[in-house]
């Protein structure tokens, strides 16, 4: 019967080995919400790790409707702009610890008169690529904002 002991610790010790440890698998998970109502912009940690600074970008691109879409005051969309990232607003993000989140709300946002259409808003959540996130397809978020 010693064969049969060795051959089942082996089996068991090959599947321990196999098996990912939770210090290598911890990672963040960041997913953001954007709210067109207001223009509050929700970063959240749904992984198991402290993510490291973010920066989430918003484009905005007229779908229908409106000449196109309204600018922000200069002055009041300058802390907003990043040069890595020409054709969107930015905002930065600390980190955040697992199952924590963080709001900021766009502070041009309530100065903006959008015409009559549709407008689309993409967010990219990490989109510098800073953290190792256990899913990197959740990171985009598509908001349409449809004013009558």
């Amino acid at each position: 019967m010693p064969g049969k002991f060795t051959a089942a610790a082996a089996a068991l010790l090959m599947a321990v080995a196999a098996a990912p440890s939770t210090a290598a698998a911890a990672k963040p998970d960041l997913i953001v919400k954007f709210s067109t109502s207001n223009g509050r912009v929700n970063l959240r940690n749904n992984g198991n790790k402290k993510s490291k600074k973010s920066v989430v970008t918003i484009n905005r691109q007229k779908i229908s409707g409106a000449v196109s879409c309204p600018d922000p005051n200069p002055w009041l969309v300058a802390p907003y702009l990043n040069p890595a990232f020409p054709n969107a607003v930015t905002v930065k993000f600390s980190p955040l610890q697992p199952g924590k989140r963080k709001n900021h709300v766009l502070s041009f946002w309530g100065g903006l008169a959008f015409a009559p259409g549709k407008y689309r808003f993409t967010l990219i959540a990490d989109a510098s690529g800073t953290n190792n996130e256990s899913n990197e397809g959740n990171n985009t978020t598509v908001v349409i904002k449809t004013v009558p």
